[in-house]
Order: structure tokens, then C-alpha cells, then sequence
């Protein structure tokens, strides 16, 4: 069997995830996609060795984070979530998913529920809240992009599928007063508001 053939390489994983995302684009099922990506990833999380792969990638949110594949239409990557550290609300401009590999993650899927009409208010309501554990997987998906999540455990690992380039300007929302700011991520870390 060559690399390209075991079910458990990365670019397996990849193209069977391109092969998703081609049919979801021809018809925008999102339960369609939710369900090929984690089938996709499955076999990834079985291998002993896949907390050894990738390589180091700069995270505007965490410390330890790899690429496993990367081109300019999907980002596979593994990334740890330090335990507690809550990730405010956010959009990305991009779809992505989020598949447990290890510990639990807190997922929150927003809407936006305000008429957008006043730049800086953003009134949002909870549309998804799980306690996610490994195998299991949340999707956020424009216009519905917007969430923030948090490790309950330690060494809470994830997979982070990326359906193309990351927006490089995001909304921060803040619940409590029901407002956002339009930020770089790296500009937020730098000012300590996502330390």
C-alpha cells in the first residue's frame, strides 16, 4: 500500500476532505459537510503518532498550534486549547470546523440577531452550545461564522479545518455590552485583550 493510499496519512484525510467540499459546493448542505469532514478526519485521530506531526504555525489565540496541510483552499491543522482560556466571540469570514482529538472543548455558535445598521452594536443569541468531546465536531459556516469556545480540560486537543483563507480583519464581539470591534487578531493579542 503506498503513503498516498493508507487511510491514515494526511493527505488521504486531505483529499478525501476536497472530495466533501466539492459536493458541498454543488449543493450547500452544511449537515452534508459537517458529516464528510469528520469522516475525513477519522482516521487521523487513530494515529499514535499525530500529536509528533506538523508543523509550527503562529495562532493569534493559542501557543501550540501545526499545520498538518495547508494550500490556499483548505488548512488542516492541530491545535492545543490551554485549559480555561475562554476565546471570546468571534467571526473568521470563512467557514471552519473544529474536530476533537483529546479532553473537552465548549463550542457556542452565535447569530446575530440586531439589523446590523449601527456599526460597533451587535446584538447576538446562542444558536449551538456543546460540551465536545473527541470524535465529535462543530462547523461555523458564513453568515453564521460567529463563536467562541473554551477548553474544560487539559491537553484539549483539536483538528481545525479551514475552508480557505481567514478574513484579515475579524468583529470581537462583547456580550455584555452588546458591542464589536473590528480588529486584527494579532492586534488584539498584542493589546492583551485575548491574553
Amino acid at each position: 500500500m503506498s503513503r498516498s493510499e493508507n487511510p491514515n496519512s494526511i493527505r488521504t484525510c486531505a483529499a478525501r476532505m476536497m472530495r466533501t467540499i466539492e459536493a458541498w459546493e454543488q449543493d450547500s448542505d452544511n449537515d452534508k459537510l459537517r458529516e464528510g469532514l469528520l469522516e475525513a478526519t477519522l482516521p487521523v485521530l487513530r494515529r499514535d503518532d499525530l500529536y509528533k506531526l506538523g508543523t509550527k504555525r503562529q495562532a493569534n489565540h493559542i501557543e501550540n498550534a501545526k499545520w498538518l496541510y495547508f494550500d490556499e483552499d483548505l488548512t488542516l491543522e492541530l491545535d492545543q486549547f490551554p485549559n480555561g482560556k475562554f476565546i471570546p466571540p468571534h467571526d473568521h469570514g470563512v467557514w471552519e470546523a473544529i474536530v476533537v482529538c483529546k479532553g473537552t472543548l465548549k463550542h457556542t455558535v452565535y447569530q446575530r440577531v440586531d439589523d446590523e445598521s449601527v456599526d460597533g452594536h451587535a446584538e447576538l443569541k446562542i444558536v449551538e452550545e456543546v460540551l465536545m468531546k473527541p470524535g465529535e465536531i462543530a462547523m461555523v459556516v458564513p453568515p453564521n461564522d460567529i463563536h467562541s469556545f473554551q477548553a474544560m480540560t487539559d491537553d484539549t486537543f483539536g483538528l481545525t479545518i479551514v475552508g480557505g483563507e481567514y478574513s484579515p480583519y475579524r468583529r470581537y464581539y462583547n456580550l455584555g455590552s452588546n458591542t464589536y470591534a473590528v480588529k486584527t487578531p494579532r492586534a488584539l493579542k498584542e493589546s492583551g485583550a485575548l491574553a
